[in-house]
């Protein structure tokens, strides 16, 4: 059995992370800007996307990764000898992607598994890791899909953003127009529902952005409490507020010391719908730990067998 891993550009990876694990296929999302297409993280990057979104009346909109691009790359993956993909595609409640991908569900070769991520940015790259390393240990895909729901029952993802109305314009947020009203005059703590519906929905609203962080930093600390079984990792990522990311990286790792922090981003195309100066952190538990307990229990299976 030789598995892959598919996911979408709004997973953020670094091109030296694809490589190092080389197992990983990131499909390119599309945006569309003033009559031209650009692709996600390959023909605009987010220093250009997010310079052109303060400058540039029209907004850009967003649409799906091409299944014409899916179905090549399964194609191309079943030559080489590939059995099953893991698809991990970016929220059900924010993208119409995973629903589009029903199309190559019953593909017997390369045979197909589609995952509801219920994620996206920082919290899809915990799951795509969480995979592709156990996929590079062998692992069979029915033990990997289960350390998948594990690790996204664990997760959560939630965020600050300085003006709300690019959420409110394309959709991207579940709500009423008067709690929106209300949420506009203060800074809004909002959520991805990463274990159910998968769309944004506020979570509270508090007058300063200090405060708003505050609030997370609490989020957390309630996670941990309540299963302190495993640790937990966190990405802290940003759309083009890097100073704020990095002060706020720093307290974090002074606060939370059994946490494992990195860094990630919001590019172009979750950026469209964020606009820019956000901060945002999604946690779960640590996909490095939960991995090698996976990897440890298999090997003393094995001498016991």
């Amino acid at each position: 059995m030789s598995i892959a891993i598919i996911t979408d550009s709004s997973a953020y990876l670094s091109p030296q992370t694809v490589a190092r694990a080389g197992n990983i296929y990131v499909t390119p999302i599309a945006i569309n800007w003033d009559n031209n297409t650009f692709y996600d993280m390959r023909t605009l990057q987010p220093k250009q996307f997010y310079d052109q979104l303060a400058k540039r009346k029209a907004l850009p909109t967003t649409s799906m990764p091409s299944m014409g691009t899916i179905t090549q790359l399964l194609d191309d993956l079943a030559e080489e000898g590939i059995t099953d993909v893991i698809i991990l595609p970016m929220s059900k409640g924010i993208s119409s992607f995973t629903s589009a991908l029903s199309v190559v569900a019953d593909q017997t070769m390369p045979r197909v598994h589609v995952v509801d991520t219920n994620s996206t940015c920082g919290g899809m790259e915990m799951l795509v890791l969480l995979a592709s390393r156990l996929a590079n240990e062998g692992f069979e895909i029915t033990d990997i899909l289960a350390a998948i729901t594990t690790l996204q029952h664990s997760m959560q993802i939630e965020f600050i953003v300085k003006d709300l109305n690019y959420l409110k314009r394309t959709g991207r947020i579940s709500t009423t127009s008067q709690v929106l009203g209300n949420l506009l005059r203060v800074r809004p703590i909002l959520a991805i529902d990463t274990q159910d519906t998968g769309i944004i929905r506020p979570i509270g609203k508090e007058r300063t952005a200090k405060r708003a962080i505050r609030h997370i930093e609490d989020d957390l600390t309630a996670s941990i409490k309540a299963a302190p079984k495993l640790p937990y990792a966190a990405v802290v990522f940003d759309g083009n507020a890097p100073e704020e990311k990095r002060a706020w990286l720093h307290h974090l790792k002074e606060t939370f010391t059994d946490v494992r922090f990195s860094a990630g981003i919001i590019g172009p195309r979750v950026g469209c719908h964020t606009g820019g100066g956000v901060l945002a952190m999604a946690w779960a538990y640590d996909w490095q730990v939960l991995a090698d307990q996976l990897i440890s229990e298999r090997a003393q299976l094995q001498i016991q067998i």
